[in-house]
């Protein structure tokens, strides 16, 4: 008993150096405890010299790990292909083998499990090996590095389905590597058809550039992307990319789709080039707002008068940078009209006019008609009259310096005859009376205004 209790001890101080049978040697531990208690209760029947054999028993004594080194290059005809191979050899023999994936760069494979299982799958696996070493011949190939990921496959079926259809071996170069080489590896008579497949699987997809100017990009892809989108519905499984900045169009497909859709590309830019153009002006950004004009009233003429696209940058860019593309002479007529309009700004004055506001409605005139008089006089001129609400005194002037001068001279003139002229005197009037006074329509207080030449009646 005490025998197996230290047994029991040798057994646990040496279980890490078996981390794979752990757990094994645990159940066994337990085991021998039992037996040890089943001893004791029986002790006077069993001699101390008993015949129970220390440990021959133990089953992790029957257990190994092996592990062997073969080459890298022959790891998947030890697989076979979608590991079909190594996976018959363990389930026949018992033995767990362990292949590293074709990314890690081992040679190790390891094999666990019983001592005789592990003898066995060692056995086919080396012969496995030595036949391969022995037949086997290799030849190299130079295909596009771009193609490279068509004959890899979705993880690597694709390489599997070579291997599993010819028994050749098709060793790629790292990804990170600028090496266009490609190795195939296998029996001499396999090689031919093993080839054939390799270079069918690399144009089986190609990637094609068409060159075009990148302004002409977005009318290229059209409206809502409808020109690509007629494309693509045509030839699904083309894909199309377009790149800010750059004139290359990328096309990505098979062979003969994406030679379709080249044609069709082509043909859109061709035809487009052949009615449009474009010109690019520098406009000083401050003035952007005023080419723009209210809720883009200025700039929407532009672009249906015309029939271009113009494209201002946003204030935040701080660019000057104004593009014009659309019909060749639509271009250079809207390219006109926007340098002249930046020339008029950039030779632009404001002024403020200090005018009471009292005399503002008289300036005004009803329905607009006397200030309409000053504007038609100055139609350079913008005058802008604040909101009544406010109650400010400044009218602002903004136009051609000459042209303002003119018109603030015009205006103050204007005022001092208002002036001159002008004097107000309030009358206490009860409020229930003011809609007798004005009368139906206002027609009283008109007629007031007419037979005395008042310039304001007002009611408070």
């Amino acid at each position: 008993c005490e025998f197996l209790s230290r047994n029991c001890e040798f057994i646990s101080r040496n279980s890490e150096k078996k981390s794979q049978n752990s757990d094994f040697i645990s159940r066994n531990c337990d085991f021998i405890a039992r037996n040890c208690e089943f001893i004791s209760h029986n002790s006077v029947k069993k001699s101390p010299n008993c015949e129970i054999k220390s440990c021959n028993y133990l089953f992790f004594d029957k257990r190994a790990v092996e592990r062997l080194s073969f080459e890298k290059a022959f790891h998947p005809f030890i697989a076979g292909a979608y590991n079909q191979l190594v996976q018959e050899v363990s389930q026949e023999t018992g033995a767990r083998i362990s292949i590293p994936p074709p990314s890690v760069p081992k040679d190790e494979i390891v094999i666990t499990g019983e001592k005789e299982a592990v003898a066995t799958a060692i056995a086919r696996i080396r012969a496995i090996y030595e036949d391969k070493k022995r037949k086997t011949t290799t030849i190299s190939v130079e295909v596009k590095k771009s193609q490279h990921k068509y004959i890899v496959g979705p993880k690597g079926n694709t390489l599997q389905e070579i291997l599993e259809n010819t028994g050749v071996s098709v060793e790629m170069p790292p990804l990170d590597s600028a090496s266009e080489t490609i190795i195939l590896r296998g029996e001499p008579d396999k090689l031919g058809p093993a080839l054939t497949q390799v270079y069918a699987k690399a144009k089986s997809v190609i990637v094609v550039e068409v060159i075009a100017p990148a302004w002409l990009h977005r009318f290229i892809i059209g409206k809502k992307g409808q020109n690509i989108s007629r494309i693509t519905q045509q030839l699904p499984k083309v894909h199309i990319e377009f790149t800010d900045g750059e004139e290359c169009i990328s096309l990505e497909g098979p062979t003969e789709e994406v030679e379709q859709a080249q044609a069709q590309l082509q043909e859109i830019i061709k035809d487009l080039m052949a009615r449009m153009d474009y010109a690019e002006i520098n406009i000083d950004h401050r003035f952007h707002r005023h080419l723009i004009g209210k809720n883009g009233a200025n700039i929407n003429r532009i672009k249906e008068q015309y029939k271009v696209s113009v494209r201002i940058p946003q204030d935040s860019e701080h660019c000057g940078l104004v593009r014009i593309e659309g019909d060749p002479q639509g271009v250079q007529l809207a390219r006109k009209e926007l340098m002249d309009m930046a020339q008029r700004m950039e030779n632009e004055r404001t002024k403020d006019l200090i005018i009471e506001h009292k005399f503002h409605r008289t300036i005004i005139g009803q329905k607009g008609e006397k200030i309409k008089e000053v504007r038609d006089k100055f139609p350079e001129v913008i005058i802008i009259f604040p909101d009544q609400q406010q109650k400010s005194d400044i009218v602002q002037l903004r136009g051609p310096k000459n042209e303002v001068e003119k018109c603030a001279k015009f205006l103050q003139k204007l005022i001092a005859e208002l002036v001159e002229s002008s004097f107000s005197i309030s009358v206490p009037i009860h409020k229930q009376f003011h809609k007798n006074i004005i009368g139906k329509g206002g027609a009283n207080i008109k007629k007031v205004r007419t037979q005395r030449q008042l310039f304001l009646f007002l009611f408070f």
